[in-house]
């Protein structure tokens, strides 16, 4: 008797103790995630944005909790008028000795089995609606956008707030339904109520009219899906461009009516069945239903388009691809209210008075390239390894001296993976935690051997040029691009600031808002498995006082608090309110723009990507680069849908108004936008149907041509397109400078870039960037045939002889072209172009060396931009030494050709008591030395060694200024021209 109430005693904790032990189990496999959600909650709740992080995970419960509930009751209900139904004697079946077990196993448990099934499926369809959150808030916030369809006169706000989730939630009833017949199909089946193999009887009249109504349902609910379908034409890609075409409005639309009316049909006829033997009238339903679906959904609109359309395109599709044109400059903003065009009356010729007037534009010329400069700013500002730029450097404007001016910046970040930081956790997490300040150098002219003149450098000495900004008071970067992993400040031991140039260590400890309180163990144990390391929780350096900064990176940063936002490749740096700030431009898109056309990656050279038909750069998000706040200020108040996100997320956007002014002035029109528009408008530039049918008159964006001097002629020019480049230059008829975002058009002819394509411009787009006229577009159409195009120019630059002996004289060197720059002076336009040199060694990095300057069939190389603009001036006749082609007098058959430097080849330079290197570049020196040796060669020939000596001395002079340039001596090292 003991021992039988001991076993029930037992019994009695075995089921609490089995829950208990499960119940743990379940909190151990899901602590990481456990961790990962309370760690973002408290990094939300740092950032005082909570409400972000409650409306996203509040709404993702409310549709799982929704959805889920609505499956359980539909299914629940179905299994419990299953099990009602069920008939009271079971038609003998060769399987009823299995189902006779199963019933028996369930005995009185049935209503529990129900409960757990309908669970069990509930959580299956229910889970995955989370994802569906933005359609859904969009769907409750949505507006509208003034832009009505020509077909079923709805606005596009329907389209592309709407639409899409009265789609989701007609799949997701019809799918719903299926399942639910599945499963009460099974139920009927081990209820007795089918029986496949019966002879007779094989379904019951009850479970004929539950399985009916059923069918009806999905029939019902599948006429509702061909009903949207029809909206869904106005995306559709089926014809030469997107939206509803002629197939589309005059078979597809047709066709998707009628299947509406089939289903409906169907669903009548599979109630009708209900009082009738057999299944008749469901089949003859499926039947219809399938042969339509196939013949006049899919066969016949493909007939129609091939038969009808195809062989008439121009004539079948001009009225709908008209509206293709409108509603595509409307989705990517280049329409007639975003986009102004204008004429520009090409003159070929540049007078110095013009040059005069713009004087102030070409002191702007960008010569300093953000792409060959990087190597220059790791050497020359990287001070020590765990230190990094970011590819690429930036270009932005401030005003220094009172004129606006061009700068190349980059924040100094830091550089997790050297090995001077890889000693261990402390030294990853504790003592290296952050970078420092940043370096600017000018943009429109270059310092010492050719190098970045730098505005702001060294460590420590955060002091900025005279009128760029005050001193930084807070240089460090904790947030960045490219900052990975976690950090941990104010913690027992200080952080490693900055190392002086005497290798001098400053130390520092974080004094801002930045981060989480880490000041309790449950945090700490948060946090130690949301970075899956022990060290947080127990290192004794983390007290209680330290914190926890991550989400360091800054697109990451802010892509996690505003993921339904697109965010641009391109972060840059802005100095202002006495420290540095992150800006970084935001898209809002969609997919859903009735008759726009979508973004196809194979033409769209941008990092926003595709996926998308219908693009604004609504946002703009600015990143403390030390405290980590960030403020998304809204720059198009006109976008319907930044104002539905705004709407669901009041918490998270701030008006323009709110900018301080100081970042305000360095807000740029962004490149990854603009390439989209650009490369939209080539195609786009035409606005008769037939003629972008045809695309005869299409455009391209002019090719890039190749940076490397020393390529062959059919390697010069690139496919790819020419990027967008960023100057201050004056639009014409206006009297002040502006910085601008810039790209050049040319005929389409063939692949982009080719050498194939006509040499010839035929338009430039600006995008302008000050604060009073930010987002305009400007577009100057040039009349065919009376610029030369990018690539044309940089052959024509290529052939001249003087070029290709400076780019044979650099001994080694590698010699790079810059950027092109098109400046519009007035009714004329000159192409400006650096040159570089970069010396064969593993350390060098490009010098500029030289400046081309073009103007119609004039060319000019000088050693600075004024030289060379001086040269191709209208009558210039310069004597300072500027290559010149285009303008040059003809030339006796009996002259010796001219050097660079204005002697013949056998002559050095101008003789000089004491050749004085100062102030010379390397590859300058360099080509001094050759002509030395060279011109020692020949008078030497002719007997005059003391001469002789005395040149090769000068070249000695000219060689060792350069070793010094570069570190060692090269003495004794110059006897002839073979043996240098």
């Amino acid at each position: 008797m003991k021992t039988v109430r001991d076993n029930v005693r037992r019994s009695r904790f075995r089921v609490p103790i089995a829950i208990a032990l499960g119940a743990l189990v379940v909190l151990l496999l899901s602590a990481n995630g456990l961790a990962a959600t309370y760690t973002d909650w408290l990094w939300y709740d740092n950032l005082q944005l909570g409400s972000v992080w409650t409306t996203i995970i509040g709404t993702q419960i409310i549709l799982v909790a929704i959805f889920t509930t609505a499956f359980f009751l539909l299914l629940w209900g179905n299994l419990i008028l299953a099990d009602r139904l069920a008939p009271s004697f079971r038609a003998a079946s060769p399987e009823e000795d299995l189902i006779e077990r199963y019933h028996q196993l369930v005995g009185n448990r049935a209503g529990r089995l129900r409960v757990i099934v309908a669970l069990v499926f509930a959580f299956i369809a229910g889970a995955n609606t989370a994802a569906r959150w933005p359609e859904w808030l969009l769907f409750l916030n949505g507006t509208e956008f003034g832009w009505v369809d020509p077909i079923f006169n709805q606005d596009a706000g329907f389209y592309v707030f709407r639409l899409p989730f009265l789609n989701f939630l007609v799949d997701w009833v019809f799918a719903a339904l299926v399942l639910t017949l599945i499963v009460v199909a099974v139920a009927h089946y081990l209820n007795g109520g089918i029986r496949a193999s019966a002879a007779t009887d094989r379904v019951t009249s009850g479970v004929k009219l539950h399985l009916s109504l059923l069918l009806a349902g999905l029939a019902a609910v599948r006429a509702a899906g061909y009903w949207l379908d029809r909206y869904g034409l106005l995306v559709s890609n089926r014809g030469v461009t997107d939206g509803a075409l002629a197939t589309d409005v005059n078979v597809q639309l047709p066709a998707y009516n009628l299947l509406a009316l089939i289903s409906l049909f169907g669903a009548a006829l599979f109630i009708a069945n209900i009082r009738r033997q057999g299944w008749g009238l469901p089949m003859v339903a499926i039947g219809l239903w399938g042969i339509s679906h196939l013949f006049v959904g899919s066969l016949f609109p493909a007939l129609y388009q091939r038969i009808r359309v195809e062989p008439q395109i121009t004539i079948r599709e001009e009225e709908f691809v008209e509206r293709n044109i409108a509603a595509t400059r409307f989705a990517y903003g280049i329409d007639e209210d975003r986009l102004r065009s204008e004429d520009f009356v090409y003159t070929e010729g540049i007078t110095g008075e013009e040059v005069a007037d713009f004087q102030q534009v070409f002191d702007n010329v960008p010569l300093v390239d953000p792409g060959l400069a990087l190597d220059s700013f790791r050497r020359d500002q990287g001070e020590r390894a765990f230190y990094q730029f970011s590819e690429p450097l930036d270009v932005d404007r401030y005003e220094i001296g009172g004129e606006l001016r061009p700068v190349v910046l980059s924040m100094r970040g830091l550089n997790l993976g050297v090995e001077e930081i890889d000693g261990g956790w402390e030294s990853q997490h504790i003592l290296f935690t952050h970078g420092y300040g940043a370096a600017v150098a000018a943009g429109w002219e270059v310092g010492r051997a050719g190098r970045p003149d730098y505005l702001v450098g060294e460590l420590g000495d955060v002091a900025i040029d005279e009128g760029l900004t005050e001193t930084l008071g807070q240089p460090r970067v904790y947030y960045g691009e490219d900052f990975g992993g976690y950090a941990i400040v104010n913690a027992s031991r200080d952080e490693v600031d900055y190392q002086t140039s005497g290798n001098e260590s400053r130390s520092f400890r974080y004094d801002g808002d930045g981060g989480v309180s880490m000041g309790s163990f449950v945090r700490r144990l948060a946090f130690a498995l949301r970075f899956r390391d022990l060290d947080p929780l127990i290192a004794a350096t983390v007290t209680s006082d330290s914190k926890a900064v991550y989400n360091r990176d800054i697109q990451e940063r802010v892509q996690e608090l505003a993921p339904f936002i697109r965010f641009d490749s391109d972060p840059y740096p802005v100095m202002a309110e006495d420290q540095l700030f992150w800006v970084i431009d935001g898209y809002t898109t969609t997919s859903r723009f009735p008759y726009s056309q979508g973004v196809d990656t194979d033409l769209v050279n941008s990092s926003l990507g595709g996926g998308y038909n219908y693009v604004r750069n609504s946002v703009k998000a600015v990143v403390d680069a030390y405290d980590g706040d960030v403020s998304f200020y809204v720059v198009d108040e006109s976008d319907p849908v930044l104002a539905a996100w705004r709407g669901a997320f009041p918490d998270l956007f701030s008006d323009q108004s709110e900018v301080p002014d100081t970042i305000r002035d360095n807000f740029r029109y962004p490149k990854d936008i603009f390439e989209v528009q650009t490369d939209m408008w080539a195609r786009y530039v035409v606005s008769d149907p037939v003629q972008l049918i045809q695309g005869d008159v299409a455009w391209s964006v002019a090719a890039q041509a190749r940076r490397e001097a020393q390529v062959t002629e059919n390697e010069a020019v690139s496919g790819t397109s020419m990027r967008p480049q960023y100057l201050i230059t004056r639009l014409p008829g206006s009297a002040e400078s502006e910085f601008v975002l810039q790209r050049a058009f040319v005929p389409r002819s063939g692949q982009a870039g080719s050498l194939t394509d006509r040499p010839e411009l035929t338009g430039i787009m600006m995008a302008r960037s000050d604060p009073e006229n930010y987002g305009q577009l400007v577009l100057y159409r040039i009349p065919g045939g009376q610029v030369e195009a990018p690539n044309f120019v940089h052959s024509e630059i290529r052939k001249n002889g003087q070029l290709t002996d400076f780019v044979r004289d650099q001994l080694g060197s590698v010699v790079l072209f810059g950027e092109f720059t098109l400046l519009l002076v007035n009714d004329t336009i000159v192409y400006i172009r650096p040159v570089y040199v970069e010396a064969a060694s593993a350390t060098a990095v490009p010098e500029l060396s030289r400046v081309i300057a073009v103007n119609g069939d004039r060319i000019a190389m000088g050693s600075t931009l004024d030289q060379a603009v001086a040269a191709i001036i209208d009558g210039a006749d310069p004597d300072d030494g500027t290559i010149v082609a285009g303008n040059e007098p003809e030339a006796d058959e009996a002259e010796e050709p001219e050097t660079d430097d204005g002697a013949t080849e056998s002559e050095a330079p101008a003789e000089t008591p004491s050749y004085d290197p100062t102030g010379k570049s390397v590859s300058e020196l360099l080509v001094d030395a050759a002509a030395f040796l060279e011109a020692a060669d020949a008078v030497e020939a002719d007997g005059d060694t003391a001469r002789a000596t005395e040149l090769r001395a000068q070249a000695q002079a000219a060689l060792d200024a350069a070793q010094r340039l570069l570190g060692g001596s090269t003495s004794g090292a110059v006897t002839t021209t073979s043996g240098s």
